[in-house]
């Protein structure tokens, strides 16, 4: 695992090098924040495993295929966190995920949002980003605590192997967990056996949608502008100077509108970019798309031929060992946010700005920021007309 690049060299890849045991370790970088939400989904929800990963898998491969990026898709985190606070039905998280795709597929073809992006100024998207370090750095935290000590061991194999890439600790990690549950007996090789899953047919629901869309859909819109439209456009840039050229503000609004029209058919969760699972593959090795598309044939073996022990496998896995993941995740993210300003806009935009969207939301802490920004312009701008007259 490196550093975040301060420039990228333009050069062809290889297949050969789309497909290392380093994408492989990458590929296994964004569970941490991905796995919880599944077991919540599918313990709580009650919806079918064999569609969450299948739809996860097939988009993963899609994207891998067509960005050459680490772009994987993530969970809608207001949309999950309010439907698993709240215990909602499966009719409403499909749907919900559902009003979500026709918004942002609609943004997407109206080309209109690149126009919006292009006027957010970077210094508060660093504070979004710091912000979001530090909600997933809680987050992580409170992960670790269900195992301390084995949260440390974790956290150790993942510091101890910083300066050696050729031995990713994700997999490590994950060899570990498995591990761990067979010694345990949470998990027992002898019921291990190929089925074929059931897959179950969705249809959205008019009034679920509405409700959904009230409670939570329109919170995750605003979130999503602020963390995918913003914060995963300017870290993919920041990584990719050269090969993320291509992707904007209307892609990925297209992108998620297409994923969640189809998903909910056939049971996937509402789903988005990220810039936290950006972050996350490319912490633990992941620089192409090699790492989504493995990351996609993962998941729909597992949906296709293990979804009946999908559940007791995730169920048991040490969450703890998913936060020491996170935890590293959230480091690298947050330290994006210390790049190219001086400390005086750090202080008055990037922390204030942050320090809002951990304690209260993202949205709010963009809007403080915003505030901020516009009233420090125009303190500057009156200031230097008083010098020009004097």
């Amino acid at each position: 695992m490196t550093s975040i690049p301060k420039k990228e060299i333009k050069k062809k890849i290889t297949i050969k090098q789309k497909f290392t045991i380093s994408e492989l370790a990458g590929s296994f970088g964004d569970w941490g924040t991905l796995i919880p939400f599944v077991i919540g989904y599918i313990s709580i929800v009650g919806l079918n495993p064999a569609g969450i990963f299948i739809c996860l898998g097939l988009t993963n491969i899609i994207l891998g295929i067509r960005f050459n990026l680490p772009l994987p898709v993530q969970p809608q985190k207001t949309i999950g966190t309010v439907a698993l606070s709240q215990n909602w039905n499966q009719s409403l998280v499909i749907s919900t995920g559902f009003g979500t795709g026709v918004i942002w597929f609609l943004l997407g073809i109206s080309k209109k949002l690149n126009k919006i992006i292009d006027k957010v100024p970077i210094i508060l998207v660093r504070g979004i980003q710091l912000g979001l370090g530090l909600i997933l750095g809680w987050e992580a935290l409170t992960l670790m605590y269900d195992n301390v000590i084995l949260a440390l061991i974790s956290l150790s194999i993942i510091i101890g192997l910083l300066k050696y890439e050729k031995i990713p600790s994700s997999i490590l990690l994950v060899f570990l967990g498995i591990a761990i549950m067979i010694f345990t007996g949470e998990l027992n090789l002898d019921n291990l056996s190929f089925q074929l899953p059931q897959i179950s047919i969705y249809v959205p629901n008019l009034i679920d949608l509405l409700y959904g869309m009230l409670f939570a859909g329109i919170g995750q819109l605003i979130l999503t502008l602020t963390n995918v439209m913003i914060a995963t456009i300017i870290l993919a840039r920041d990584l990719f100077p050269d090969r993320a050229r291509k992707l904007d503000a209307n892609t990925l609004s297209f992108n998620m509108g297409y994923i969640n029209l189809l998903s909910p058919f056939i049971g996937g969760i509402p789903l988005c970019h990220g810039s936290g699972g950006l972050a996350a593959q490319y912490a633990f090795g992941a620089r192409t798309g090699g790492s989504m598309i493995m990351e996609g044939l993962i998941e729909i073996v597992l949906g296709v031929f293990f979804s009946n022990l999908l559940l007791n496998i995730f169920t048991a896995f040490p969450i703890s060992i998913f936060g020491a993941m996170l935890l590293y995740t959230a480091f690298l993210l947050a330290k994006v946010s210390f790049k190219e300003f001086k400390m005086k806009e750090f202080i008055l935009i990037v922390i204030p700005t942050a320090l809002l969207s951990f304690f209260i939301n993202l949205p709010i802490g963009f809007g403080i920021g915003l505030l901020i920004y516009i009233i420090l312009k125009v303190i500057n701008r009156r200031r230097n007309e008083k010098t020009t007259l004097n």
